[in-house]
């Protein structure tokens, strides 16, 4: 009886796994450790989900000094940062990230971006996902190193004959100005780059991952500190009530004009 109960066990365990290898993979691509976090809910939903789950990270942060964090910028800088985004992955239940480890705020020549480019179609072969994500246009904050990963992340996406694997759909981040009008509070200074709501496409509920979320927030010490934690808690969680939303860049035209919910829609 014992052993027709472990027998069983594994063949459920294994049917289990065969189902999770069936299912379509998602690739994140974005320029620093802790970019991931706009998206972290919707990237923990999916990992639950059984989906394998992939972030690239092009540059290693060097530069991302905070005075809270007391590190220079420099090597030391670009490990510590390179351990959060492990730290975050893990807490996201996502893949071991790719960490390319070039400079920060040194990816805008055309030899960088050639490299960059070169290692991300390496990426998009390897793990082979059906859907990507990256920064849209303005890099959300305007970082000039967001918005080159939104630029070579869509190049690679478009250049398809460059590619073994042909990926269906590349998304954007994207904030819808209903969002930030007004601003909210703590968030009129500096607002995000926000998106006319008509181009929003895809609204992805997240609420149910909110304390992954948090958790691989808290990974990133280097770059929040008690303050600007709760100030994107507050992006996040309140202002977004705990959705992540994207825009259709390139890929399957959407039937109707209602947003999508899943991201995988019409492609299963």
């Amino acid at each position: 009886m014992r052993n027709r109960k472990a027998s069983a066990g594994l063949l459920a365990l294994w049917t289990g796994m065969l189902a999770a290898a069936d299912k379509p993979a998602i690739l994140a691509v974005f320029g620093h450790p802790d970019d991931e976090q706009m998206v972290s809910g919707a990237l923990a939903r999916y990992a639950k989900a059984g989906h394998p789950v992939y972030l690239a990270i092009i540059t290693s942060g060097q530069k991302g000094v905070r005075p809270h964090a007391g590190i220079p910028a420099g090597e030391a800088l670009a490990r510590v940062r390179e351990q959060e985004s492990r730290c975050a992955c893990k807490e996201m239940g996502i893949r071991e990230p790719f960490l390319l480890g070039f400079q920060d705020q040194g990816i805008s020549t055309a030899a960088e971006m050639d490299q960059v480019v070169a290692r991300l179609r390496e990426i998009f072969d390897r793990v082979k996902p059906a859907v990507v994500i990256t920064w849209g246009p303005d890099g959300l904050s305007g970082h000039p190193d967001h918005r080159a990963a939104s630029n070579l992340a869509t190049q690679v996406f478009q250049q398809q004959s460059a590619l073994g694997h042909k990926p269906s759909r590349l998304y954007y981040v994207a904030i819808p100005e209903s969002r930030f009008l007004p601003p909210p509070p703590g968030w009129a200074e500096r607002p995000p780059r926000t998106v006319a709501d008509v181009w929003v496409t895809t609204e992805i509920d997240a609420r149910a991952e909110h304390e992954a979320a948090r958790r691989a927030l808290d990974c990133h010490k280097t770059q929040f500190d008690a303050e600007s934690f709760q100030r994107m808690h507050l992006l996040r969680d309140k202002i977004l009530d705990g959705r992540v939303f994207l825009r259709l860049a390139l890929g399957t035209v959407r039937a109707g004009r209602a947003r999508e919910r899943d991201l995988f829609e019409g492609l299963k």
